[in-house]
C-alpha cells in the first residue's frame, strides 16, 4: 500500500497513508461536516447488499430493468438534442444483474431527493458522467447509480483502495475495518467554475485553485479572487481545521453570489489526489500566505484539453446500449 510519489517529498510512511484514508472517508467525515455539505445518505453496501459488491469486480454491464421498479417519475433530461426516454423493455431482461435490497434502499433515498449524485468511499465516477443525459452525475434511478459506478474505473480504483486499506489496518493491528460505501448526494445544479480544491500542509492552508481545468473570464477579475479566497479560509477556519487531519486537501463549491461554501469532498494527501494547478513539490515548499494563494487559468489557451474531460475512460456507444437492454 506504499503510495507512489511524484518525487521523494511526496513520500509517506504506510502508517500515515492508511490513517489519512481512513480519515477521508465520506461515512466518517461527513457527521461532523453534514451541516455545511449537500445532503447525502451513507449506504453501508456489504451490509445492505453483498453481491453487489462482487458484481462491481465481475465482467458485464447487462442490468435488470426490475431494480426501477420502485423508482421515482423520471423527468426529462433538458438538452433539446436529447431524445425523449421510453419505457422500459424486458427484452434481454433476463440475465440482467438484480438487487432488490438494494435498489429499494436507494428508491427511498430518491423519493425524498428526486435525483442524487453517487459515490464510493472516496471517488465519484466523474469519468463515467459521459453516458448519462447532460454529461452529469445526475441520477434519477437506482440502475443510473449502477450504470455510473460499474463504468467508472474510478469506482473500481476506490475498490482495489478498499481492499489494499483492510489489508493494512490488520497488518498494523488496528481496530478499525473499513468496508465499501454507497454515498448518495441530493441532487443540485453547481457551476463547475465555482468548485475549488484546497491544499492544508501542516495545519496551514497553503494553496488552492479551480478544479475545472477550463478558461472562465469572470475568475479573472481580482475582486472575485479575492472574495473566493475570504470564503475559502473562512470556510477552513470555521469548518475543517477544528476537525480534519493536519495534511488534507479539500473540495469546496461556492454559491453564485460566492457567499456561501458548501464543502464536497476531503481527499487524503497522497499521490491519488490530482493536485491539478499545483505540485506536491509545489505545495510541500510553499508558506502559508495570507490571502491565500489562489491559482486558476488566465488564458484560454492554457486550457489545452482539446478532448472532454475523461474522454480517456470512453467506451462505444454500443456497450452503453447493451447493459440497459436496448438493441443496438
Amino acid at each position: 500500500m506504499t503510495p507512489v510519489a511524484e518525487s521523494a517529498t511526496a513520500q509517506v510512511s504506510v502508517a500515515e497513508a492508511t490513517a489519512s484514508l481512513l480519515a477521508t472517508q465520506y461515512g466518517t467525515w461527513y457527521p461532523w461536516l453534514r451541516q455545511n455539505t449537500p445532503k447525502s445518505v451513507v449506504i453501508d453496501l456489504e451490509e445492505v447488499e453483498p453481491a453487489f459488491v462482487q458484481w462491481l469486480d465481475e465482467d458485464g454491464l447487462a442490468l435488470s430493468d426490475a431494480n426501477d421498479d420502485h423508482r421515482v417519475q423520471r423527468s426529462i433530461p433538458r438538452d433539446d438534442d436529447a431524445e425523449v426516454l421510453s419505457e422500459p423493455s424486458d427484452d434481454g431482461d433476463e440475465n440482467g444483474a438484480y438487487f432488490p435490497a438494494l435498489s429499494a434502499r436507494i428508491a427511498e433515498v430518491l423519493r425524498d431527493f428526486h435525483a442524487v449524485f453517487p459515490k464510493l468511499n472516496w471517488s465519484a465516477p466523474q469519468d463515467a458522467a459521459w453516458i448519462m443525459p447532460g454529461h452529469t452525475l445526475k441520477c434519477q434511478t437506482p440502475n443510473d447509480v449502477f450504470l455510473l459506478l460499474k463504468s467508472s474505473d474510478f469506482a473500481m480504483k476506490d475498490l482495489v483502495q478498499l481492499r489494499e486499506l483492510q489489508k493494512a489496518c490488520e497488518a498494523e493491528r488496528r481496530p478499525e475495518r473499513p468496508r465499501l460505501q454507497l454515498v448518495l448526494k441530493k441532487w443540485f445544479d453547481m457551476p463547475r467554475s465555482h468548485e475549488f480544491r484546497c491544499f492544508v500542509r501542516d495545519g496551514q492552508l497553503i494553496g488552492a485553485c479551480q478544479r475545472d481545468v477550463t478558461y472562465y473570464e469572470h475568475l479573472q477579475d481580482p475582486a472575485v479572487q479575492a472574495q473566493i479566497q475570504r470564503m475559502l479560509a473562512k470556510c477552513y477556519r470555521a469548518h475543517i481545521a477544528p476537525h480534519a487531519p493536519t495534511n488534507i486537501v479539500w473540495d469546496v463549491y461556492l454559491t453564485r453570489h460566492l457567499d456561501r461554501a458548501f464543502v464536497m469532498d476531503l481527499n487524503p494527501w497522497l499521490p491519488r489526489t490530482d493536485t491539478l494547478l499545483w505540485t506536491f513539490d509545489e505545495l510541500h515548499a510553499a508558506p502559508a500566505l495570507e490571502p491565500v494563494p489562489l491559482r486558476v487559468l488566465t488564458s484560454a489557451a492554457q486550457a489545452t484539453q482539446a478532448l472532454p474531460t475523461y474522454s480517456a475512460h470512453m467506451v462505444p456507444a454500443d456497450v452503453v446500449a447493451m447493459s440497459q437492454g436496448q438493441m443496438v
